[in-house]
């Protein structure tokens, strides 16, 4: 018996010394493709229910039996196996995402970085690369057609002409309905303020959203509704572009370089459709009902007899001849006034950065001459940027973001008045061959010639039209130059005591000047030709000329100061919160002059605030301030990195409603739910990545400065005989707007919601990005018509409402 019992412990003694020998214990470290510790890896011996998890460092130890299998197994990454061998017993394990979506990251307000994942809205983003495929030289107009959603309009499409960008339609009546632009955290102005000296004229000076070259930037960042740029308070009320520059790397040790040019050629893409069956002269009717043509030499429109194809005489007669063509359509006479446009736009970059700075300076300019012909239509844009970024120690870091650009441009007018070289042009009848008055020195084409006597005739003009003027004159005589120098940029600083504690401040500055002169000759034609009896005294033109200048002066100021706290209450369990505060003040000036209104220019060609003749013509001299205070809030809450929540919250208060009115508070909250975590890996094979997502936001929006108040401005008396304008003499005098202010306006305020979905299939071969949203829009604020036995004729209020909803 004692035999037996020893026989069985010696024997379970081995039994288990053996067992021992076949189990070992293996340790290491679980990484992303990028070398960072990944937490809560699950570690499992495959078929047995040994396992463990990595801690927060990513390591992790188990005892495994040699030869077994062992899984490392974590959400959003692909499974890793590895065999236990008797050699090894450390095992070191790098996991690949399993699709592109959870890699991506984008900037979303405030510059804050975020995994796309965990948004609950909709954010597509371009990369430089993207954004510059078709080398588009306005950062805006790139956009066309890339993201679902964006609807840009442009004027021309050509270097400096106004571009517009509207997220998911409008949602204001009278307001304005683009996105707000921020570059690095800071909006940015994008005015447009198109020139032109009446309601029949007008001048594109650009926008001065398109003053940034798309060469620098890294990443753009579409935040289409209100839920995603609720941050940035009321501004950002139509959704905004987010734009990250271009920085340098770290750890390089050494300067890269980069050029590149692009030059393209640009031609008249669509013109209007027009007949080729009529030419000049005018059609009525006689007494008894007939059709009469008349064939009027002077004529503007083509609204005379059917062609013919015989040649007749036409124009002003020149010492008594006349020019002769054929009275047939010349159906490309318009598109043959253009030229082949040009436009070369060169950059430069410098970037680099050692272990804990990094740096990138860009240089760049853009040299356009456009369609229309000799060198009046160009625009030349130079800028400079630069980027650094540096960490003092383990707790401070800070980084500026300075760019500087000018532009100088002579643009073309359009519309309808005297300045217009479009108009001048769609007025020449069907049979006239445009491009045949281009010499203006020709007696036929010009105003004011030479003739073969050596006689200056300077008063007379041999250009038949006595309704329109020669496009090649008008577009050699009157100018609009533009001068920009424009200063933006941000300075932050940052303190980071704990690793879970960030403060930080930021300050940032648009500053620009915006200078504009704007010619218009004088002059005094009667027609050259006394002979035909075509033309008389009744055709000539006559214009005072006018000389004017209008300077724009923008200066905003933005402050931020936000303090972010994170933690991890388990493995599971993540979140987030950061406070934050803003002061936003704008301030702008605008001074237009101009020559005498009636009495013009005393010596032609002489453009000078001093040749007016008469007193000068004060049209504007303005200036407003508007300030903003907000504070705002930003709580982001995760679930296994698969359920994310987050909400924000604003407060603004604005300087430009009344006391009672001027606080407006607005709240979102949106989440999001990957649920393709859950799929198995067979599933994932199909649909690599899934999220659905859902938000609801609410945001308010002020109004321009100075709409509480009924303003003055200086006074005028229309008469039938004229307008006269005080000071008249020594009597002075003011009148009351035509606007009657409201004190007692209220915020305009939208709200939205919005669901979506986001599908990859075939490790995101195929993509789908499905959304519903609905706006609706209250309070609007508009100056509405009111009797004008009231002393007024409209008054500012809040009233109307706007739905926008679409799939």
């Amino acid at each position: 018996m004692k035999q037996t019992l020893l026989s069985f412990l010696v024997g379970g003694m081995i039994l288990t010394s053996v067992a021992f020998a076949q189990e070992k214990k293996i340790s290491g470290r679980v990484t992303s493709a990028d070398g960072k510790a990944i937490p809560g890896v699950t570690v499992v011996v495959q078929g047995t229910n040994q396992a463990t998890q990595t801690d927060t460092n990513g390591n992790y130890s188990l005892n495994v039996p040699a030869g077994k299998v062992v899984v490392f197994r974590s959400v959003g990454f692909d499974d890793k196996t590895i065999i236990v061998n008797n050699n090894n017993t450390v095992f070191n394990v790098s996991l690949e995402n399993h699709d592109n979506a959870l890699e991506e990251v984008v900037v979303t307000a405030n510059a804050i970085k975020r995994e796309k994942r965990t948004l609950g809205y909709s954010a597509p983003t371009l990369n430089n690369e993207e954004l510059r495929s078709g080398q588009n030289s306005s950062a805006i107009n790139a956009l066309a057609g890339k993201v679902a959603g964006v609807n840009i309009t442009s004027t021309s499409n050509s270097p400096g002409s106004s571009s517009r960008v509207v997220l998911r339609g409008g949602s204001s009546i009278s307001g304005n309905n683009q996105a707000l632009i921020v570059v690095d955290g800071v909006p940015i102005d994008n005015s447009s303020v198109i020139g032109g000296g009446s309601s029949l004229s007008s001048v594109d000076f650009g926008n001065r959203g398109n003053d940034i070259n798309p060469d620098d930037i890294a990443s753009m960042t579409i935040l289409k509704g209100p839920a995603a740029a609720a941050l940035y308070g009321s501004r950002a009320s139509n959704g905004a572009l987010i734009i990250t520059t271009k920085t340098g790397k770290r750890g390089g040790g050494k300067t890269d370089i980069t050029f590149n040019t692009t030059n393209t050629f640009s031609s008249i893409l669509k013109l209007p459709e027009f007949q080729n069956e009529y030419g000049q002269g005018y059609s009525g009717y006689t007494k008894n009902g007939d059709l009469v043509f008349v064939n009027d030499p002077k004529e503007n429109w083509s609204w005379g007899a059917p062609f013919t194809g015989k040649t007749q005489e036409w124009g002003q007669a020149v010492n008594g001849i006349r020019q002769t063509k054929p009275y047939s359509a010349v159906k490309d006479n318009v598109r043959d006034f253009f030229n082949t446009g040009f436009a070369t736009d060169n950059n430069l970059g410098f970037s680099g950065g050692s272990e804990k700075s990094s740096f990138y300076l860009g240089l760049n300019s853009l040299n356009s001459n456009g369609v229309y012909p000799g060198s009046k239509d160009n625009y030349n844009k130079y800028g400079v940027r630069f980027n650094g970024q540096t960490e003092f120690s383990n707790k401070f870091y800070a980084g500026i973001s300075a760019n500087y650009s000018q532009i100088n441009s002579n643009n073309v007018g359009g519309g309808q008045g005297n300045s217009s070289v479009y108009n001048n042009l769609l007025q020449t009848p069907r049979d006239i061959p445009v491009a045949d008055m281009k010499d203006l020195s020709n007696p036929y084409n010009g105003y004011g010639y030479v003739d073969a006597n050596g006689l200056n005739h300077s008063n007379e003009y041999g250009y038949y039209g006595a309704y329109s003027m020669n496009p090649y004159w008008t577009l050699a005589n009157y100018n609009n130059y533009n001068n920009v120098n424009r200063i933006l940029g941000n300075f932050n600083v940052g303190y980071k005591p704990f690793e879970w504690l960030d403060f930080k401040e930021r300050v940032g500055v648009d500053h620009y000047t915006d200078r504009r002169r704007s010619e218009s000759p004088k002059y005094n034609f009667t027609p050259i030709d006394k002979t035909s009896g075509n033309y008389s005294t009744a055709n000539d033109l006559i214009d005072n000329g006018e000389y004017r200048i209008d300077q724009y002066n923008v200066t905003e100021i933005i402050h931020d100061f936000m303090v972010t706290a994170s933690h991890d209450f388990n493995q599971d369990f993540k979140g987030s919160l950061m406070l934050g505060n803003n002061i936003r003040q704008r301030n702008v000036t605008n001074l237009s002059t101009a020559t005498n209104e009636s009495g013009g220019l005393v010596q032609p060609g002489f453009y000078n605030l001093a040749n007016s003749n008469g007193p000068l013509n004060l049209i504007e001299d303005s200036w407003s301030k508007r300030r903003l205070v907000g504070l705002y809030a930003d709580l982001n809450l995760s679930y296994k990195n698969f359920l994310y929540l987050q909400a924000t919250a604003r407060n603004d208060w604005s300087s430009t409603l009344p006391k009672k009115n001027n606080s407006f508070f607005y709240p979102s909250v949106s989440g999001s739910f990957v649920f393709s975590e859950l799929l198995s890996q067979d599933a994932k094979r199909i649909l690599s990545y899934g999220k659905l997502r859902a938000n609801y936001a609410k945001v308010g929006s002020d109004t321009d400065p100075y709409q509480l108040l009924t303003t003055f401005s200086r006074g005028e008396i229309n008469g039938g005989f004229g307008t006269t304008t005080f000071p008249f003499g020594n009597v002075s005098a003011f009148m009351s707007g035509s606007t009657l202010g409201n004190a007692e306006l209220k915020p305009e305020i939208t709200t939205s919601a919005e669901v979506g979905a986001e599908l990859g299939f075939f490790r995101n071969r195929l993509t789908v990005d499905f959304s519903y949203y609905n706006n609706n829009s209250k309070n609007q604020i508009l100056a509405i018509p009111i009797a004008n036995s009231t002393g007024y004729g409209f008054n500012v209020v809040n009233a109307g409402k706007i739905k926008n909803f679409r799939c």
